[in-house]
Parts: C-alpha cells; structure tokens; sequence
C-alpha cells in the first residue's frame, strides 16, 4: 500500500454536501470517492496535456489529412439514423 498523506482542503459547503451524498449512494466513504474523483481527473488532464504536447509538435494539414483518409475508409451506409450523421 502506498504512503498516504493528509491534506486539508477548503470546498464550498454545497460541493461537501454532494460529495457526502454521493459517497453515501455509492457506499464508499468521502475519502475514497474524493481520491477517486482526484485520481481520474488529474488522469484525465494529464493525458489531455500530453496530446496537446503531441499535437503541438504536428502540421495541422498533415493531421487532417490522415483523419480524411480514415474516414474515407469507413463503409458507407445509407440507414444511418439522422441523428447520427456527421454534417
């Protein structure tokens, strides 16, 4: 088990109230569902920056014409609901 610090934060009351309900609902206790909560989106914004870092480095017309050419590829299909479609 990893190390484990303790760090006090200052929430809006409204914002403990729904993180208490909810860890209520899940069944878990506040603290496991804030360090969930923590962990996916810092994992999130993490990858988030390292495609910006990726992308940054790339031609933008370069991109878009690999992107065309996969969705080139892509059967067609003429019983794909309007709400589906790509305009």
């Amino acid at each position: 088990m990893s190390k484990t610090q303790v760090v006090t934060l200052r929430i809006p009351v409204d914002l403990k109230a729904r993180l208490e309900s909810e860890a209520h609902i899940q069944g878990v206790s506040m603290n496991n569902l804030a360090n969930y909560m923590l962990t996916t989106q810092i994992s999130q914004i993490e990858m988030l920056s390292t495609i910006e870092a990726r992308i940054s480095k790339k031609d933008i017309s370069s991109l878009k014409t690999k992107v065309n050419k996969v969705l080139d590829s892509v059967p067609k299909n003429p019983n794909v609901p309007e709400w589906d479609k790509v305009h």
